[in-house]
């Protein structure tokens, strides 16, 4: 029998409460902009053994998804921001406050203009200049 990581279920829920309160509206937020732009995007909140939320990106000239996706780091008390495009993955590991709205927009710039080259206007248009 394999162990699987253990996830403190007060944490699990913690954690899940960020992600659906915090993280998702940025994430919808995000793939709708990008289907106006002409990207293929998705979004998909797991609540198993670790909570996850996690949005997809593909530009429809090549097939290679690039996903941002957060998520627990098990046997801590730690968040994972994750980044990929394809090959090439960013990983931080953070405190649960870093699930926030100011992080989550400075995360999902970053990984729009890395992954399609699309600058995220509304985002800009929230914060002060060199926001990101």
């Amino acid at each position: 029998m394999i162990n699987q990581p253990r996830i403190e279920p007060a944490f699990r829920e913690e954690l899940l409460h960020a992600l659906v309160d915090c993280v998702a509206q940025h994430f919808e937020e995000a793939a709708d902009y990008a289907h106006a732009n002409g990207l293929q995007a998705s979004m998909q909140l797991r609540n198993e053994t670790q909570a996850e939320l996690k949005l997809t990106l593909r530009r429809p000239s090549d097939g290679t998804p690039c996903c941002y996706r957060i998520t627990s780091v098990p046997d801590s008390h730690l968040v994972l921001h994750e980044k990929s495009y394809g090959r090439d993955v960013q990983r931080l590991q953070a405190p649960l406050d870093s699930i926030n709205h100011t992080l989550v927009e400075t995360e999902l710039a970053a990984f729009f203009i890395k992954a399609a080259a699309l600058p995220l206007d509304y985002i800009a248009e929230r914060h002060q200049p060199g926001f990101f």
